[in-house]
């Protein structure tokens, strides 16, 4: 590597880390990368989310990714920050959630389409803008519902999935509650994650988790049928939640051929190899079971017999 091009990347890794001594009137926290996804980075909580967004803009380079670059679809994402500006100043009586939703699957669906075709290439200044504002738009909402697709069955939490242009999944977030309101985190990892159940537990001595789930979920791809396991265990921590076991991959406990349903049990937290008979789903004689132990950060999945 050359002197000058070890100058250019130099300068490029200092223009994407925000590293501040303090904060800023912008709100930016000490020594915190603006690329980090939802979970790994400290939300930030600006009193201008207008300032805010155009100074991640103009001074790290974040962008926001429409499809075709069609401005009004740009513009209506900036009026969505200026919503959510007038929203937090107690000048809109009512959350946006609507026009949120808009911006945010505006943004993903190109951020979809650019990961479909160039992988993590050319995304990280759209997903700059794309997860801070997610981070803004779930800081602000009074209700899980307002930014989620589904929600655990007593309410508390919910998910958020995007996927790519096709099928295969883009971004998997839980969103949870915390005292300071509402925080998104992702699942998994870009590109690999899509959640389709969400359980809130707790154990016997009264920890509380949410297990976000798959659900063992068929797919064809390439024309094989194939499973793939998804399974992720949040433990709350203090006023968080961290993530403490899973078991992800495809065939990861099944027979290698196996052509039937995996079917989970909330009340025993195992899954089952079955076949349907029926209505009813029956467990398959002979096949390997995944059972869930919840022990804190113990917590573990095991293959069983």
């Amino acid at each position: 590597m050359n002197i000058q091009r070890f100058i250019i990347v130099l300068i490029s890794m200092f223009v994407l880390t925000a590293c501040h001594q303090g904060g800023d009137e912008s709100g930016l926290p000490v020594e915190q990368d603006v690329r980090l996804a939802p979970g790994e980075y400290v939300v930030d909580e600006p009193e201008n989310l207008t300032a805010y967004f155009e100074m991640l803009c103009s001074k790290y380079g974040a962008e926001v990714a429409v499809h075709i670059d069609d401005f009004n679809d740009s513009l209506k994402v900036w009026q969505t920050v200026g919503l959510l500006d007038d929203y937090a100043a107690g000048m809109r009586a009512y959350y946006p959630a609507d026009e949120v939703r808009r911006a945010l699957d505006e943004m993903a669906f190109q951020l979809g389409c650019t990961y479909n075709h160039n992988g993590f290439e050319d995304t990280t200044y759209p997903e700059i803008f794309f997860f801070r504002f997610l981070e803004q738009a779930v800081r602000l909402c009074p209700i899980v519902d307002f930014v989620t697709d589904f929600h655990s069955s007593d309410g508390t939490a919910g998910i958020l999935n995007y996927r790519e242009w096709n099928p295969d999944p883009l971004y998997s977030f839980l969103i949870y509650p915390t005292n300071d309101g509402l925080r998104a985190k992702m699942i998994g990892e870009t590109g690999s994650t899509t959640i389709e159940k969400l359980f809130h537990l707790s154990d016997s001595v009264g920890r509380e988790y949410y297990l976000c789930s798959n659900n063992g979920n068929m797919v064809y791809q390439e024309g094989i049928r194939w499973l793939f396991f998804c399974q992720h265990l949040f433990v709350r921590d203090g006023d968080d939640l961290r993530e403490v076991a899973s078991h992800v991959g495809p065939n990861c406990f099944v027979p290698k051929d196996f052509n039937d349903s995996v079917i989970f049990n909330p009340r025993l937290l195992r899954w089952d190899c079955c076949r349907q008979s029926g209505e009813a789903f029956v467990r398959i004689e002979g096949t390997p079971s995944l059972l869930l132990h919840l022990d804190g950060d113990k917590s573990r999945f095991v293959v069983i017999e």
